[in-house]
């Protein structure tokens, strides 16, 4: 058992579960609550919507790890499980499983909510996330990127069953104001943006200590094509960015709250430079570096925490 959780990543799909769950009950339903409208999905059909998120998500995994036991075993990477304590067999089968499971669960959701293509996203997911194993992978920057795109729908997901049943609940309310609910996804596509930012730091920054293994097995990465240097000059880029995205965010949206500066001060900034000097200082630090930037991504969801109170702060009448 202990096996198949390593293998599906429990502690990824605990963060998608707890983005999700975030982006429902501190950004989406605080905004709803200032205008005195409710949620429309239920809790049990949110609930069935992690499920077939981190169904996918562990999926993926499962199929990455399928196609990298090689590459894995080169880069002397101990905690390779598929082929040795789980076989090849039963993890192809299980990837299928999680896969179906996952896309089935999505056209229910569809039909529920009246838009049954929503299911036909999470089909050409999972059929994107197959090939990225396969094949996409093996090209330059492209693999990256996948993945960066691919986990920044996690957020994103949380939303796009709710605004169709809004949509249908205050029809006359829309039409009477002339309004809509795609301001929601203004705040929702924020916290998307780090996702992305921090899933292709990671990314890059785990090529960096599989590059022999990727050398190996033909996966054009960055660290292989360019360099390893290269590749840790544009992760310190990309951390760069995201602290500024950091700053404007809250110059922009969030200057009226002194908690929240103080948070993307101490929880944002400071680990962001921490992560930095990581990896400038030319250690590779492997356990330490991925540590950090899940860290950082998780800290980066903690701004959902405040702003409750900020809608009503700035917001209510």
């Amino acid at each position: 058992m202990y096996e198949i959780l390593r293998l599906i990543r429990i502690r990824t799909i605990a963060f998608a579960a707890l983005t999700m769950y975030a982006m429902r009950y501190l950004v989406i339903r605080p905004m709803l609550d200032i205008n005195g409208l409710a949620l429309q999905m239920t809790g049990w059909a949110f609930f069935l919507l992690v499920v077939a998120v981190c169904c996918l998500i562990s999926g993926a995994y499962v199929i990455n790890d399928y196609f990298d036991t090689k590459s894995d075993r080169i880069s002397g990477i101990k905690k390779v499980v598929v082929g040795k304590s789980i076989s090849r067999r039963v993890a192809i089968s299980l990837h299928t499983v999680l896969n179906l499971f996952a896309v089935s669960i999505a056209f229910y959701l569809g039909f529920a909510v009246g838009v049954w293509k929503i299911g036909i996203l999470f089909l050409l997911v999972s059929g994107i996330l197959w090939f990225y194993s396969s094949t996409y992978k093996k090209y330059f920057l492209t693999g990256n990127l996948l993945v960066g795109i691919l986990a920044s729908l996690i957020p994103i997901s949380a939303i796009v069953y709710e605004i169709p049943l809004l949509n249908m609940a205050y029809a006359e309310l829309l039409i009477e104001t002339g309004t809509n609910f795609l301001y929601m996804f203004d705040w929702v596509f924020g916290f998307a943006w780090f996702i992305f930012l921090n899933t292709l730091m990671y990314e890059i920054n785990k090529d960096i200590y599989t590059v022999e293994g990727d050398r190996e097995n033909g996966n054009h990465t960055i660290p292989v094509k360019l360099g390893i240097r290269a590749a840790e000059g544009i992760i310190t880029a990309l951390a760069g960015v995201a602290m500024i995205s950091a700053v404007l965010a809250y110059f922009v949206e969030f200057s009226a709250s002194l908690a929240i500066l103080i948070y993307i001060i101490f929880a944002l900034l400071l680990p962001y430079g921490i992560y930095i000097i990581s990896i400038l200082s030319g250690k590779r630090k492997r356990r330490f570096q991925l540590w950090l930037i899940r860290l950082i991504m998780v800290l980066c969801l903690g701004v959902s925490v405040f702003l409750r109170h900020f809608f009503f702060l700035i917001f209510a009448d």
